[in-house]
């Protein structure tokens, strides 16, 4: 029997135990415990996260879990590109599927689709539908930048055409608005979806001086994620071009 008849094999196994490694998902536990698996739904009934791993697959109460780090499944890519070029249709069939099974799990890409997928659906006319999302999580997150967006799309949802409403709802709101020389990435996000949304508010109410300054905070300030920068820059050329003496302070 040759070498290459040992390595074979043993090459074989070595590669298939680094791929099933790649693409794990991680919990810590607050009593220090970590586990690595994979996260297969959160419950919003229990505020339970299933976790499966090697010993099995358990639930664990939100209340109990420190941090939680999930590897972006399938589609969220796709999702975010379909995002930027404004194929909503596209944005919820790849987003869906993961929102419904782990929206209320506290991780930057489940919040950015889950906020992204609610936006479609605005986009779309499915206000019933962004309303119940949002709804969901401002349930699940109660604080921080995350509760600011559920906060912001449940406004838009729940205003539907009534600009001055959504304008007096989102005044609400400013006493979460965290600005700063340097916020953090999931800070710039609220704020870029806070100022974009009060943005199309005063430009349905004709304001296209406070329409402009807002799209412009997002475009230049807070242009994350990168799609909602680049569609309040078309914005903001757009009331440019319909009011070419239109100046900002």
């Amino acid at each position: 029997m040759t070498l290459m008849t040992y390595f074979v094999p043993l090459f074989t196994f070595f590669l298939i135990s680094v791929v099933g490694a790649v693409g794990e998902d991680r919990i810590r536990l607050k009593n220090g415990e970590v586990l690595q698996g994979q996260a297969v739904k959160f419950d919003e009934g229990s505020m339970t996260l299933t976790f499966k791993f090697a010993q099995g697959t358990l639930g664990y109460p939100s209340a109990d879990l420190a941090e939680v780090t999930l590897e972006e499944r399938p589609g969220v890519a796709e999702g975010r590109q379909a995002f930027a070029k404004g194929n909503w249709e596209e944005v919820v069939t790849h987003w869906k599927p993961s929102v419904e099974t782990l929206v209320g799990v506290d991780s930057p890409w489940v919040l950015e689709c889950a906020g992204g997928l609610g936006q479609a659906y605005l986009a779309l006319g499915k206000v019933a539908d962004a309303e119940t999302l949002f709804g969901k999580m401002k349930k699940f997150y109660t604080e921080g930048p995350a509760a600011l967006r559920a906060s912001v799309g449940l406004a838009e949802a729940t205003s539907s055409r009534d600009a001055g409403g959504l304008i007096e709802k989102l005044k609400e709101l400013e006493g979460q608005l965290k600005e700063s020389l340097r916020p953090v990435r999931a800070d710039r996000e609220a704020l870029a979806e806070y100022y974009f949304a009060r943005g199309g508010a005063y430009e349905k109410k004709g304001d296209a001086k406070k329409a402009l300054e807002d799209y412009l905070k997002v475009a230049t300030l807070y242009p994350e994620p990168p799609s909602l920068g680049k569609r309040a820059e078309e914005r903001a050329e757009g009331l440019r071009q319909a009011n070419k003496d239109l100046v900002t302070e």
